[in-house]
């Protein structure tokens, strides 16, 4: 599968996921998502880092949940209490200790399981795609900002696979790796990655790819102007009503800047695609299913349908499940399908397998 349709994917669960405040809705996207990383091609490394992004995201759930009952929280629905200091007024409304709520809870539940459903993503989608791949899909104007992410992509396998490896090192001389012998395999990770990112960093230097010149002064203006032009454009979108006449005109004021700014830098540099991947007529529909569900989840807090939308201080009843939510959430798994009927290079299909002279890969 493409590049463009992983990442377009991964874009997609991102903005169902963080849509939507339902809890059931957010179990039916973790689940297409795990069912997606059982069947997407990976490597040893991706295997290691999706167990990481498992881990990690379970951690940030149960930290979430904690937070909010170190916090206190609002609702009818006590559960028990929780002594704690008086904290003045003047620190903001912050509060340790009190009341913890069912309402409190489950709301931290449910930003907890939305941040778990896009690491789990992300995981995948760093399974699935190598750096090199993602590098090649940035325009010549955000090269360098690409190439920044490649970099940040590939580190947490390479630190993942160092761990591993020190460990079984240690293990095999006879040392202990339990809780107490973790700084003995931190710091050697640590010193590695950075003797490895020096490495990267002179191959790069010694390449030329910081070797293009700036775009002119001009562009470099609009490239700045755009910023402040499109956040004065939400700003008084949102918050002013006798700026909603000006805040079209600002957006595409900002936009036009930040193009300007975009073609003056891809003009002074050109990158060179070693490989072209082909996208099909599938890959292109799958890309178009991704960009409708993510704009639809995303305007959905606007419009209303469908509802992803759940308040468990609304007297804490049972979410909703309907039909419309139900398959916008079920759309994040089209990459299992779109694997089902073209499977990747190098894997064959069980009748292929059982047919005589048939070699697994």
């Amino acid at each position: 599968m493409p590049a463009h349709a992983w990442l377009s994917w991964v874009l997609m669960v991102m903005a169902v996921a963080l849509s939507t405040t339902n809890p059931l809705y957010l179990v039916v996207v973790l689940l297409c998502v795990l069912l997606v990383g059982l069947m997407a091609p990976r490597t040893g490394h991706a295997i290691a880092g999706l167990r990481a992004m498992l881990v990690l995201g379970a951690g940030l759930f149960l930290l979430s949940v904690t937070i909010a009952a170190v916090n206190g929280g609002f609702g009818e629905h006590v559960l028990f209490t929780i002594p704690g200091p008086r904290v003045p007024g003047w620190l903001g409304g912050l509060q340790l200790g009190g009341p913890v709520t069912g309402e409190g809870l489950v709301a931290a539940a449910v930003r907890g399981l939305a941040i778990f459903c896009v690491l789990v993503a992300f995981a995948v989608f760093n399974g699935a795609v190598s750096p090199h791949r993602v590098l090649r899909l940035a325009p010549a104007a955000l090269f360098h900002a690409g190439l920044v992410v490649t970099v940040g992509l590939a580190l947490l396998p390479s630190s993942i696979e160092d761990l591993r490896r020190i460990r079984e090192m240690r293990a095999l001389r006879g040392g202990r790796t339990g809780l107490r012998d973790l700084p003995a395999l931190v710091v050697p990770a640590i010193i590695g990655g950075l003797e490895r990112a020096m490495r990267l960093a002179e191959a790069m230097e010694a390449r030329g790819f910081a070797a293009s010149s700036p775009p002119g002064a001009l562009a470099r203006l609009a490239g700045l102007a755009s910023v402040p032009l499109l956040l004065a454009a939400a700003w008084g979108w949102f918050y002013y009503e006798w700026a909603r006449v000006l805040a079209p005109v600002a957006a595409l004021l900002g936009v036009a800047a930040l193009f300007a700014w975009a073609r003056a830098a891809a003009s002074r540099r050109h990158t060179t695609r070693l490989s072209c991947e082909q996208v099909t007529g599938l890959d292109h529909a799958a890309i178009g299913l991704s960009l409708v569900v993510g704009i639809t989840a995303i305007g959905s807090r606007a419009t209303g349908w469908p509802g992803l939308g759940y308040n468990p201080f609304a007297g804490l009843q049972l979410p909703p499940f309907a039909l419309d939510g139900a398959l916008l959430a079920l759309a994040t798994a089209w990459p299992a399908l779109r694997l089902t009927a073209v499977p990747a290079p190098g894997t064959l299909h069980p009748e292929t397998l059982s047919s005589p002279g048939a070699t697994p890969p």
